[in-house]
């Protein structure tokens, strides 16, 4: 439909311009996390999408700048160990893959755009003793959903 045509060139034009687009998801009734993840990664710096879950839109899109950012500058992130630097402080974040079979769940508005194979990476932030949610006695309980999607865990 028109909605969906208007939506693609937004996309198209903010990849253009940025190399990436930012889409958020929210429930209304507040029975799922909130999350927000990337489209254009793949396509601009053949990079894997990033998605990161429990944060506001605004925050979650200057996190997705950030991450997109390093990537220009240094490459792709670091898969599967704690990477500095992302975050304000001394404060750590892990990128892991994400399950093939999620994506239709949550990335919806990626699958329509790429029409193709495209990969996917969780980032998973930590609580205010940087201590990550795949690490025993984290304090965050927002990332429960991020957790549920990881690949190979």
């Amino acid at each position: 439909g028109v909605i969906r045509l208007v939506a693609r060139t937004k996309i198209e034009a903010d990849i253009e311009e940025h190399g990436w687009h930012g889409v958020h998801v929210f429930d209304e009734k507040s029975e799922k996390e909130d999350f927000s993840y990337t489209i254009g990664l793949e396509k601009t710096w053949d990079h894997p999408e990033v998605i990161i879950f429990g944060l506001a839109r605004d925050v979650s899109h200057q996190l997705l700048w950030s991450v997109v950012e390093d990537i220009k500058a240094q490459g792709a992130v670091k898969q599967k160990s704690r990477v500095p630097g992302v975050l304000a402080g001394d404060y750590e974040v892990i990128f892991l893959p994400v399950r093939k079979t999620a994506y239709a769940d949550y990335f919806g508005t990626a699958l329509g755009y790429y029409n193709q194979e495209f990969r996917a990476l969780v980032m998973l932030w930590p609580d205010k003793d940087n201590v990550l949610p795949t690490e025993a006695g984290c304090q965050v309980t927002v990332q429960r959903e991020a957790l549920g999607i990881i690949d190979g865990v």
